[in-house]
Protein backbone atom coordinates (compact mmCIF):
# COMPACT_ATOMS: atom_id res chain seq x y z
CA UNK A 1 0.00 0.00 0.00
CA UNK A 2 2.80 2.10 1.00
CA UNK A 3 3.84 1.68 -2.63
CA UNK A 4 1.23 2.38 -4.33
CA UNK A 5 1.03 5.56 -2.87
CA UNK A 6 4.43 6.32 -3.66
CA UNK A 7 4.48 5.84 -6.83
CA UNK A 8 1.13 7.52 -7.63
CA UNK A 9 2.63 10.62 -6.14
CA UNK A 10 5.58 10.15 -8.53
CA UNK A 11 3.63 10.04 -10.89
CA UNK A 12 1.62 13.23 -10.27
CA UNK A 13 5.01 14.73 -9.97
CA UNK A 14 6.21 13.64 -12.99
CA UNK A 15 3.32 15.27 -15.09
CA UNK A 16 2.93 18.23 -12.75
CA UNK A 17 7.00 19.06 -13.64
CA UNK A 18 6.40 18.21 -17.77
CA UNK A 19 3.17 20.15 -18.24
CA UNK A 20 4.75 23.22 -16.25
CA UNK A 21 8.15 23.29 -18.01
CA UNK A 22 7.43 25.46 -20.64
CA UNK A 23 5.34 27.80 -18.68
CA UNK A 24 6.80 31.60 -18.63
CA UNK A 25 8.79 31.71 -14.90
CA UNK A 26 9.05 35.08 -14.64
CA UNK A 27 7.51 38.58 -15.66
CA UNK A 28 11.04 41.09 -14.77
CA UNK A 29 11.72 43.97 -16.69
CA UNK A 30 15.01 42.74 -15.60
CA UNK A 31 14.85 39.92 -17.64
CA UNK A 32 15.67 42.45 -20.85
CA UNK A 33 18.98 42.25 -20.53
CA UNK A 34 21.73 39.06 -21.03
CA UNK A 35 20.61 35.73 -20.65
CA UNK A 36 17.40 36.99 -18.66
CA UNK A 37 17.35 35.93 -14.86
CA UNK A 38 19.39 33.36 -13.96
CA UNK A 39 17.41 30.34 -11.84
CA UNK A 40 18.45 29.50 -8.36
CA UNK A 41 20.68 27.04 -8.03
CA UNK A 42 19.96 24.52 -5.55
CA UNK A 43 17.71 21.50 -5.01
CA UNK A 44 14.61 21.43 -2.58
CA UNK A 45 16.55 21.12 1.04
CA UNK A 46 18.94 24.11 -0.35
CA UNK A 47 16.15 26.42 -1.31
CA UNK A 48 14.71 27.11 2.45
CA UNK A 49 18.57 27.38 3.64
CA UNK A 50 19.45 30.13 1.50
CA UNK A 51 20.42 27.79 -0.97
CA UNK A 52 23.59 27.34 0.43
CA UNK A 53 24.87 24.19 0.09
CA UNK A 54 28.94 23.73 -1.61
CA UNK A 55 30.08 22.22 1.11
CA UNK A 56 27.22 19.94 2.36
CA UNK A 57 27.09 16.25 2.46
CA UNK A 58 23.38 14.31 2.87
CA UNK A 59 22.86 11.08 2.38
CA UNK A 60 19.10 12.05 2.14
CA UNK A 61 18.75 14.52 -0.21
CA UNK A 62 20.45 15.04 -3.64
CA UNK A 63 22.84 18.09 -3.34
CA UNK A 64 23.41 19.58 -6.99
CA UNK A 65 25.58 22.74 -6.12
CA UNK A 66 28.98 20.42 -5.76
CA UNK A 67 28.75 17.21 -8.13
CA UNK A 68 30.96 15.29 -5.38
CA UNK A 69 28.61 15.70 -2.79
CA UNK A 70 27.23 12.58 -4.99
CA UNK A 71 29.12 10.57 -2.94
CA UNK A 72 27.74 10.92 0.46
CA UNK A 73 25.01 8.81 -1.45
CA UNK A 74 24.62 4.88 0.46
CA UNK A 75 25.47 2.12 -2.15
CA UNK A 76 22.07 0.40 -1.71
CA UNK A 77 19.82 4.11 -2.16
CA UNK A 78 18.28 5.65 -5.39
CA UNK A 79 16.64 8.81 -4.88
CA UNK A 80 14.24 10.68 -7.14
CA UNK A 81 13.20 14.33 -7.06
CA UNK A 82 11.22 17.28 -8.34
CA UNK A 83 10.01 20.40 -7.26
CA UNK A 84 7.61 23.31 -8.30
CA UNK A 85 7.43 27.07 -7.54
CA UNK A 86 4.67 29.48 -6.91
CA UNK A 87 5.49 32.92 -6.93
CA UNK A 88 4.54 36.29 -6.34
CA UNK A 89 6.33 39.60 -8.08
CA UNK A 90 5.15 43.26 -7.31
CA UNK A 91 7.46 46.25 -9.34
CA UNK A 92 7.18 49.47 -8.56
CA UNK A 93 8.46 52.76 -10.38
CA UNK A 94 7.58 55.70 -9.43
CA UNK A 95 3.97 55.36 -8.20
CA UNK A 96 2.99 52.51 -10.38
CA UNK A 97 2.86 49.41 -9.44
CA UNK A 98 2.29 45.84 -11.02
CA UNK A 99 1.54 42.56 -9.55
CA UNK A 100 1.94 39.03 -11.31
CA UNK A 101 1.52 35.45 -10.30
CA UNK A 102 2.41 32.27 -11.41
CA UNK A 103 3.05 28.39 -10.63
CA UNK A 104 6.36 26.92 -12.65
CA UNK A 105 9.04 23.75 -13.02
CA UNK A 106 12.05 23.99 -10.46
CA UNK A 107 13.24 20.37 -11.02
CA UNK A 108 13.64 16.80 -11.57
CA UNK A 109 16.59 14.98 -10.68
CA UNK A 110 17.99 11.91 -9.93
CA UNK A 111 20.18 10.12 -8.09
CA UNK A 112 22.19 6.89 -7.46
CA UNK A 113 25.14 3.99 -6.62
CA UNK A 114 27.48 3.04 -9.24
CA UNK A 115 29.64 1.16 -7.17
CA UNK A 116 30.99 1.82 -3.66
CA UNK A 117 32.90 4.86 -5.00
CA UNK A 118 31.12 5.88 -7.88
CA UNK A 119 27.64 7.59 -7.62
CA UNK A 120 25.63 9.41 -10.65
CA UNK A 121 23.21 11.93 -10.66
CA UNK A 122 20.86 12.81 -13.59
CA UNK A 123 18.40 15.85 -13.80
CA UNK A 124 17.10 18.71 -16.20
CA UNK A 125 16.37 22.57 -14.12
CA UNK A 126 15.70 25.99 -16.27
CA UNK A 127 18.87 28.16 -16.33
CA UNK A 128 17.63 31.14 -17.18
CA UNK A 129 13.87 32.85 -17.74
CA UNK A 130 13.08 35.96 -19.97
CA UNK A 131 9.34 37.37 -19.63
CA UNK A 132 8.48 40.99 -19.63
CA UNK A 133 5.64 43.42 -21.14
CA UNK A 134 5.44 46.94 -21.01
CA UNK A 135 5.22 50.08 -22.51
CA UNK A 136 6.22 53.90 -22.66
CA UNK A 137 5.42 57.15 -24.70
CA UNK A 138 6.34 60.72 -25.56
CA UNK A 139 4.40 63.83 -27.38
CA UNK A 140 5.09 61.58 -30.57
CA UNK A 141 5.43 58.06 -30.23
CA UNK A 142 4.34 54.81 -28.72
CA UNK A 143 7.31 52.13 -27.36
CA UNK A 144 6.25 48.41 -26.72
CA UNK A 145 8.78 46.00 -25.12
CA UNK A 146 8.06 41.88 -25.45
CA UNK A 147 10.67 39.12 -24.23
CA UNK A 148 9.84 35.68 -23.96
CA UNK A 149 11.72 32.14 -23.89
CA UNK A 150 13.77 30.36 -21.61
CA UNK A 151 17.14 28.73 -21.33
CA UNK A 152 17.25 25.15 -19.99
CA UNK A 153 20.10 22.93 -18.64
CA UNK A 154 19.76 19.00 -18.78
CA UNK A 155 23.10 17.66 -16.74
CA UNK A 156 25.08 14.47 -15.98
CA UNK A 157 27.25 14.34 -12.87
CA UNK A 158 29.84 11.93 -11.59
CA UNK A 159 31.50 11.84 -8.08
CA UNK A 160 34.13 9.44 -6.89
CA UNK A 161 34.90 8.83 -3.36
CA UNK A 162 38.92 8.91 -3.09
CA UNK A 163 39.83 8.59 0.38
CA UNK A 164 36.63 7.98 3.26
CA UNK A 165 37.30 11.66 4.00
CA UNK A 166 38.30 13.44 0.51
CA UNK A 167 35.57 12.96 -2.66
CA UNK A 168 35.57 14.81 -6.03
CA UNK A 169 33.17 15.09 -9.33
CA UNK A 170 31.72 16.81 -12.26
CA UNK A 171 28.66 17.81 -14.42
CA UNK A 172 28.69 17.71 -17.85
CA UNK A 173 25.54 20.07 -18.74
CA UNK A 174 23.51 20.66 -22.11
CA UNK A 175 22.24 24.41 -22.21
CA UNK A 176 19.70 24.62 -24.61
CA UNK A 177 16.75 26.90 -25.67
CA UNK A 178 15.57 30.32 -27.76
CA UNK A 179 15.12 33.84 -25.60
CA UNK A 180 12.94 36.38 -28.29
CA UNK A 181 13.21 39.98 -27.71
CA UNK A 182 11.10 42.34 -29.28
CA UNK A 183 10.19 45.78 -29.47
CA UNK A 184 8.35 48.37 -31.56
CA UNK A 185 7.83 51.92 -32.08
CA UNK A 186 4.51 53.49 -33.06
CA UNK A 187 3.16 57.17 -34.17
CA UNK A 188 -0.40 57.44 -33.30
CA UNK A 189 -0.74 60.78 -34.86
CA UNK A 190 -0.29 60.02 -38.26
CA UNK A 191 -2.57 57.12 -39.68
CA UNK A 192 -0.30 56.69 -42.56
CA UNK A 193 2.78 56.20 -40.94
CA UNK A 194 4.67 52.94 -40.57
CA UNK A 195 5.05 50.71 -37.17
CA UNK A 196 8.75 49.48 -36.99
CA UNK A 197 9.62 46.34 -35.27
CA UNK A 198 13.19 44.86 -33.76
CA UNK A 199 13.07 41.41 -33.23
CA UNK A 200 16.26 39.49 -32.20
CA UNK A 201 16.21 35.96 -31.11
CA UNK A 202 19.14 33.87 -29.36
CA UNK A 203 19.33 30.09 -29.53
CA UNK A 204 21.85 28.45 -27.83
CA UNK A 205 22.36 24.54 -28.13
CA UNK A 206 25.84 22.89 -26.39
CA UNK A 207 27.93 21.68 -23.55
CA UNK A 208 29.42 22.81 -20.44
CA UNK A 209 31.29 21.24 -17.46
CA UNK A 210 31.94 22.43 -13.65
CA UNK A 211 34.02 20.33 -11.06
CA UNK A 212 33.75 20.19 -7.59
CA UNK A 213 35.87 18.68 -4.59
CA UNK A 214 34.92 18.53 -0.48
CA UNK A 215 36.61 17.51 2.10
CA UNK A 216 35.09 16.40 5.53
CA UNK A 217 37.13 16.55 9.01
CA UNK A 218 35.93 14.77 11.58
CA UNK A 219 36.21 17.17 14.93
CA UNK A 220 34.91 14.36 17.20
CA UNK A 221 32.42 11.69 16.52
CA UNK A 222 29.71 13.90 17.09
CA UNK A 223 31.32 16.69 14.90
CA UNK A 224 32.25 17.29 11.36
CA UNK A 225 33.53 20.03 9.39
CA UNK A 226 33.22 19.59 5.66
CA UNK A 227 34.97 22.48 3.30
CA UNK A 228 33.49 22.32 -0.41
CA UNK A 229 34.43 23.89 -3.86
CA UNK A 230 33.25 24.64 -6.96
CA UNK A 231 34.92 25.47 -10.74
CA UNK A 232 33.46 26.24 -14.16
CA UNK A 233 35.76 27.01 -16.80
CA UNK A 234 34.92 30.32 -19.19
CA UNK A 235 32.97 28.24 -22.10
CA UNK A 236 31.96 29.17 -25.58
CA UNK A 237 28.52 28.49 -26.41
CA UNK A 238 27.38 27.59 -29.82
CA UNK A 239 24.26 28.71 -31.39
CA UNK A 240 23.26 31.23 -33.81
CA UNK A 241 21.64 34.81 -33.24
CA UNK A 242 19.48 36.98 -35.69
CA UNK A 243 18.29 40.51 -35.62
CA UNK A 244 15.26 41.65 -38.19
CA UNK A 245 13.97 45.08 -38.86
CA UNK A 246 11.05 45.83 -40.45
CA UNK A 247 8.26 47.91 -41.12
CA UNK A 248 4.24 47.22 -41.32
CA UNK A 249 0.97 48.13 -40.50
CA UNK A 250 0.00 45.59 -38.86
CA UNK A 251 1.09 43.45 -35.57
CA UNK A 252 1.31 39.84 -36.13
CA UNK A 253 -0.85 37.49 -33.57
CA UNK A 254 1.48 34.55 -33.37
CA UNK A 255 4.71 36.56 -31.70
CA UNK A 256 6.08 37.69 -35.78
CA UNK A 257 6.57 41.41 -36.29
CA UNK A 258 3.85 42.27 -38.89
CA UNK A 259 1.48 40.59 -40.94
CA UNK A 260 3.21 41.72 -44.03
CA UNK A 261 6.83 42.10 -43.19
CA UNK A 262 8.32 44.60 -45.04
CA UNK A 263 12.32 43.83 -43.87
CA UNK A 264 15.11 46.40 -43.91
CA UNK A 265 17.89 44.07 -45.04
CA UNK A 266 20.62 46.96 -43.89
CA UNK A 267 19.49 46.55 -40.32
CA UNK A 268 18.89 43.26 -39.62
CA UNK A 269 21.49 40.34 -39.28
CA UNK A 270 21.98 36.87 -38.78
CA UNK A 271 25.27 35.21 -37.79
CA UNK A 272 27.06 32.27 -35.95
CA UNK A 273 27.21 33.43 -31.90
CA UNK A 274 30.82 32.25 -31.44
CA UNK A 275 31.54 35.08 -29.23
CA UNK A 276 28.53 34.06 -26.58
CA UNK A 277 30.74 32.36 -23.40
CA UNK A 278 29.57 31.43 -20.08
CA UNK A 279 32.02 33.04 -17.61
CA UNK A 280 34.67 31.45 -15.28
CA UNK A 281 33.35 30.78 -12.33
CA UNK A 282 34.74 29.71 -8.61
CA UNK A 283 32.62 28.75 -5.34
CA UNK A 284 33.70 28.03 -1.60
CA UNK A 285 31.58 26.39 1.20
CA UNK A 286 31.57 25.31 4.28
CA UNK A 287 29.55 22.77 6.29
CA UNK A 288 29.54 22.03 9.81
CA UNK A 289 27.23 19.16 11.23
CA UNK A 290 26.63 18.27 15.47
CA UNK A 291 24.97 14.79 15.75
CA UNK A 292 24.48 13.51 19.11
CA UNK A 293 22.08 10.65 19.72
CA UNK A 294 19.57 11.37 17.26
CA UNK A 295 19.70 15.09 17.21
CA UNK A 296 20.82 16.77 14.78
CA UNK A 297 21.99 20.34 14.02
CA UNK A 298 23.78 21.77 10.38
CA UNK A 299 25.40 25.27 9.30
CA UNK A 300 26.15 25.84 5.84
CA UNK A 301 27.88 28.99 4.16
CA UNK A 302 28.86 29.42 0.60
CA UNK A 303 30.73 32.42 -1.99
CA UNK A 304 29.90 32.13 -5.90
CA UNK A 305 32.00 34.91 -7.79
CA UNK A 306 31.14 34.79 -11.62
CA UNK A 307 33.55 36.98 -14.24
CA UNK A 308 30.30 38.16 -16.27
CA UNK A 309 32.14 41.19 -16.46
CA UNK A 310 34.71 39.48 -18.91
CA UNK A 311 31.95 38.08 -21.14
CA UNK A 312 30.50 39.97 -24.24
CA UNK A 313 26.98 39.08 -25.45
CA UNK A 314 25.76 39.14 -28.61
CA UNK A 315 22.44 41.27 -28.04
CA UNK A 316 24.61 44.35 -28.40
CA UNK A 317 23.06 46.34 -25.46
CA UNK A 318 23.47 44.50 -22.17
CA UNK A 319 25.85 45.83 -19.50
CA UNK A 320 27.79 42.94 -17.84
CA UNK A 321 29.76 42.70 -14.62
CA UNK A 322 31.24 40.51 -11.98
CA UNK A 323 28.77 38.89 -10.30
CA UNK A 324 29.15 37.19 -6.29
CA UNK A 325 26.34 35.22 -4.33
CA UNK A 326 26.45 35.11 -0.25
CA UNK A 327 24.41 32.80 1.21
CA UNK A 328 23.84 31.07 4.84
CA UNK A 329 21.14 28.80 6.48
CA UNK A 330 20.60 26.31 9.06
CA UNK A 331 18.67 22.60 9.41
CA UNK A 332 17.58 21.16 12.60
CA UNK A 333 16.24 18.04 13.37
CA UNK A 334 14.89 17.44 17.52
CA UNK A 335 15.22 14.09 17.54
CA UNK A 336 15.05 11.74 14.05
CA UNK A 337 13.71 8.69 15.84
CA UNK A 338 11.18 10.31 17.84
CA UNK A 339 7.82 8.95 17.87
CA UNK A 340 6.12 12.12 17.42
CA UNK A 341 6.36 13.95 13.86
CA UNK A 342 7.32 17.26 14.79
CA UNK A 343 10.51 15.86 16.55
CA UNK A 344 11.29 13.62 13.07
CA UNK A 345 11.02 17.10 10.74
CA UNK A 346 13.35 19.16 10.04
CA UNK A 347 13.37 22.94 10.35
CA UNK A 348 15.37 24.70 8.08
CA UNK A 349 16.21 28.70 7.67
CA UNK A 350 18.68 30.84 5.45
CA UNK A 351 19.35 34.38 4.48
CA UNK A 352 20.99 35.32 0.43
CA UNK A 353 22.81 38.12 -0.94
CA UNK A 354 22.88 38.78 -4.72
CA UNK A 355 24.91 40.90 -6.67
CA UNK A 356 23.65 39.87 -10.32
CA UNK A 357 26.02 39.98 -13.42
CA UNK A 358 23.79 42.88 -14.55
CA UNK A 359 24.44 46.80 -14.87
CA UNK A 360 21.30 49.18 -15.53
CA UNK A 361 22.22 52.78 -16.28
CA UNK A 362 25.52 51.91 -14.72
CA UNK A 363 23.71 50.38 -11.34
CA UNK A 364 24.42 47.31 -10.54
CA UNK A 365 21.46 44.64 -9.93
CA UNK A 366 21.03 43.68 -6.21
CA UNK A 367 19.02 41.05 -4.67
CA UNK A 368 18.28 40.34 -1.23
CA UNK A 369 16.25 37.62 0.65
CA UNK A 370 15.13 35.65 3.51
CA UNK A 371 14.19 31.85 3.30
CA UNK A 372 12.82 29.05 5.89
CA UNK A 373 11.22 25.64 5.41
CA UNK A 374 10.06 22.54 6.95
CA UNK A 375 11.24 18.61 5.64
CA UNK A 376 8.08 16.36 6.38
CA UNK A 377 9.19 12.82 6.44
CA UNK A 378 7.05 10.38 5.18
CA UNK A 379 6.26 7.43 7.60
CA UNK A 380 10.37 6.59 8.75
CA UNK A 381 12.04 6.21 5.28
CA UNK A 382 14.00 8.78 3.54
CA UNK A 383 10.81 9.95 0.84
CA UNK A 384 9.72 13.23 2.27
CA UNK A 385 8.17 16.56 1.17
CA UNK A 386 9.83 19.74 1.53
CA UNK A 387 8.25 23.12 1.78
CA UNK A 388 10.49 26.36 1.52
CA UNK A 389 9.61 29.85 1.83
CA UNK A 390 11.53 33.05 -0.20
CA UNK A 391 11.07 36.65 0.66
CA UNK A 392 13.24 39.46 -0.98
CA UNK A 393 13.69 42.11 -2.91
CA UNK A 394 16.07 43.23 -6.48
CA UNK A 395 17.02 46.67 -7.80
CA UNK A 396 19.71 48.78 -8.16
CA UNK A 397 21.69 49.91 -5.32
CA UNK A 398 21.51 53.65 -5.75
CA UNK A 399 18.79 55.96 -3.63
CA UNK A 400 17.31 56.96 -6.69
CA UNK A 401 16.04 53.59 -7.86
CA UNK A 402 14.55 53.28 -11.77
CA UNK A 403 12.50 50.22 -10.65
CA UNK A 404 12.72 47.64 -7.73
CA UNK A 405 11.12 44.38 -7.56
CA UNK A 406 9.42 42.69 -4.35
CA UNK A 407 9.01 39.37 -4.58
CA UNK A 408 7.98 36.04 -2.86
CA UNK A 409 7.63 32.08 -3.46
CA UNK A 410 6.70 29.27 -2.08
CA UNK A 411 8.78 25.76 -3.42
CA UNK A 412 7.25 22.27 -2.79
CA UNK A 413 9.71 19.40 -3.75
CA UNK A 414 9.15 15.70 -3.47
CA UNK A 415 12.22 13.39 -2.25
CA UNK A 416 11.16 9.88 -2.94
CA UNK A 417 13.60 7.32 -1.61
CA UNK A 418 14.38 3.30 -2.86
CA UNK A 419 16.24 0.51 -2.17
CA UNK A 420 16.46 -0.40 -5.44
CA UNK A 421 19.98 -2.00 -5.03
CA UNK A 422 20.10 -3.84 -2.23
CA UNK A 423 20.20 -7.62 -2.44
CA UNK A 424 16.71 -9.33 -1.16
CA UNK A 425 17.40 -12.84 0.71
CA UNK A 426 14.99 -15.81 0.82
CA UNK A 427 14.19 -17.99 3.29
Amino acid sequence: MHKTIRYSLLFFVLLVSVSAFSQKRTYSPFSRYGLGDLSERGFGQNAAMGNAGIGHRDNDHLNNLNPASYSAIDSTSFFFESGITGFTQTFESGDKQEQYNNVDFSYFAMGFPLSKKFHTSLGLKPFSNTGYKFEFSDENSLNRAIGTGNLSSAYGGLSFRVTPNLSIGAHATYLFGNIQHTTFIEFPEDETAYKYGVQSELHASDFFFDFGTQYTHEISDSRSLTIGATYRPQTPVSGDFQRTVAKGFQYHEDGKLFTSNLIIPEASDSSDIKSFDLPQSIGFGISYKVSKESEELLLNADYVTSNWGDITLPDGHSNTTNSSHLSAGAQYIPNKRSRSYLGRMSYRAGIKYNQEYIKINGEQINDFGITFGLGLPYSRSKTSVNLAFEFGKRGPSSDNEIMSENYGKVILNFTFHEFWFRQRKFD
